[in-house]
């Protein structure tokens, strides 16, 4: 299963130490870090941000971050170059949607079967798919903005009481529709593969819109809540350009919308689909410090 995330530390940050020696590994803000958080080991740290980068194939540097290391840069360096060092992890700069420089974190195929071996050992449910991806930078900027709506959710569910078993990207629900489809089709015909994806669509939690098409979410987070029901919550990052219509289609079928930038946000609040809980606004890259973490 997927444990709970952490967020940066409320305390302000330590004075500078006269121990050198204590202090030689990292900055003040990671030593710190150690004592704040010392509930959390820093391998289970690195095992949960691992196994994040192959649950969502691409991850932000400073998302990663924010979310498994407290927002500690030299902590979040140390687990990234020790990755980069086994072969795991590769570290590749890409470009927001105002210019903006930002690094995604991939796995390696080493790094695959690593993170594959941690989510069997975290109890993971054994369907998890955990990915190989090759980033494209036209995509890099929605990638970061789903981990980061995923996030979201997930904090809502965990204060619930709900634990999520599994999380499934987009590609990977289209996938199974459309291989239970294709199967279906060539057996029987067009009107068997209609019919079968249907019924894959009804069993994987996907709603289709009023011209009978299924409708995708960006993910799909399966949870199990606090007197043991399963559920699923699909979650779509809606970025400035997404058409009117396609929003409303997805908010109509339950979806929840997290609004990736200023530009989405004033398009879910000109629908009348607010700055509530579902309309979010996740900062993303283009929101970035150049100071920041990630560069």
């Amino acid at each position: 299963m997927f444990d709970r995330e952490v967020g940066s530390d409320p305390r302000p940050a330590a004075p500078p130490s006269r121990n050198r020696e204590r202090m030689r590994k990292g900055h003040r803000r990671e030593y710190a870090a150690r004592r704040a958080r010392g509930s959390i080991s820093f391998s289970e740290r690195c095992d949960a941000a691992l196994t994040d980068i192959g649950v969502f194939g691409a991850v932000s540097y400073h998302d990663l971050a924010e979310t498994r290391f407290g927002g500690h840069p030299h902590t979040t360096r140390r687990a990234v170059n020790a990755w980069i060092r086994k072969g795991w992890v590769k570290e590749h700069r890409a470009t927001g949607p105002k210019g903006n420089p930002f690094k995604m974190l991939t796995l390696t195929r080493k790094g695959v079967a690593e993170a594959r071996e941690l989510a069997a050992e975290r109890g993971m449910d054994p369907g998890q798919k955990i990915r190989f991806t090759r980033i494209r930078s036209a995509e890099a900027a929605h990638e970061a903005a789903v981990y980061r709506a995923c996030r979201k959710e997930r904090q809502r569910l965990r204060e619930q009481g709900a634990t999520v078993n599994r999380i499934r990207l987009g590609g990977e629900l289209k996938s199974a529709v459309a291989r239970r489809s294709e199967a279906a089709r060539l057996k029987d015909g067009k009107q068997a593969a209609d019919a079968a994806r249907h019924r894959i669509a009804r069993e994987l939690g996907l709603p289709t819109d009023d011209r009978d098409q299924v409708l995708y979410p960006d993910a799909q987070i399966e949870y199990e809540d606090a007197e043991g029901r399963t559920g699923r919550v699909n979650i779509e990052a809606v970025s400035g350009d997404y058409r009117e219509p396609a929003v409303r289609a997805k908010a109509a079928a339950g979806f929840r919308l997290h609004a990736d930038g200023p530009a989405a946000a004033g398009l879910l609040r000109g629908l009348g689909l607010g700055d509530g809980e579902g309309g979010s606004w996740l900062k993303g890259p283009a929101d970035r410090n150049p100071a920041s973490v990630e560069l």
